[in-house]
C-alpha cells in the first residue's frame, strides 16, 4: 500500500473501490459518492515534492461473517469487513500562494463489500475541519 502516492497525488488503485463507493470525512467537499468524482477532486491537491504521509498503523476492525451484520457501524450492510489505517500528513497545497499544511493525523476506515471492493472511504482528522480551512489561509 502507497500512502505516499495515494495521499499526495489523488492516484489510488481504481480496481478495488466500487464505482459507486461513497467517500465521507471532515472535509467540505464530501460526502462524495462515486469514484470518479472524488479522483477528480483529491488529485493535484498536494505538490508531491513538498509534501509527505506517514502510514501510522493498520487494524481489522470487523471481519466478514455470514450474517453480513456490521456491528454499530452505521454505515449500510456491505459484510466485507471493516480495515483502519491510521496516518500522519503534511505538505504543501496546490494553491496559487502555495500554503503549508502544518502536520496532522488522521484514520480511513475501508469499508468492503462481500465481493472484497472497498464501498465505503471514511476518513477523520484530528483537527477540524475548521482549523484545516484557516491554515490554507493563514499558512504555518
Amino acid at each position: 500500500w502507497n500512502i505516499q502516492r495515494y495521499y499526495i497525488t489523488g492516484r489510488l488503485n481504481s480496481t478495488i473501490y466500487r464505482d459507486d463507493c461513497l467517500f465521507d470525512g471532515p472535509d467540505p467537499d464530501m460526502p462524495v459518492r462515486g469514484l470518479r468524482k472524488y479522483l477528480s477532486a483529491a488529485s493535484n491537491l498536494f505538490d508531491s515534492k513538498h509534501s509527505s504521509a506517514t502510514l501510522l498503523s493498520s487494524s481489522i476492525l470487523w471481519e466478514s461473517n455470514d450474517t453480513g451484520d456490521i456491528p454499530g457501524s452505521g454505515k449500510g450492510n456491505y459484510g466485507g469487513g471493516i480495515i483502519e489505517v491510521t496516518w500522519r500528513l503534511e505538505g504543501v497545497l496546490m494553491l496559487p500562494w502555495r500554503p503549508e499544511v502544518k502536520p496532522f493525523s488522521g484514520w480511513t476506515r475501508y469499508h468492503f463489500d462481500k465481493d472484497g471492493l472497498i464501498a465505503i472511504h471514511e476518513e477523520g482528522w484530528d483537527i477540524s475541519a475548521l482549523e484545516a480551512f484557516a491554515a490554507t489561509l493563514f499558512p504555518i
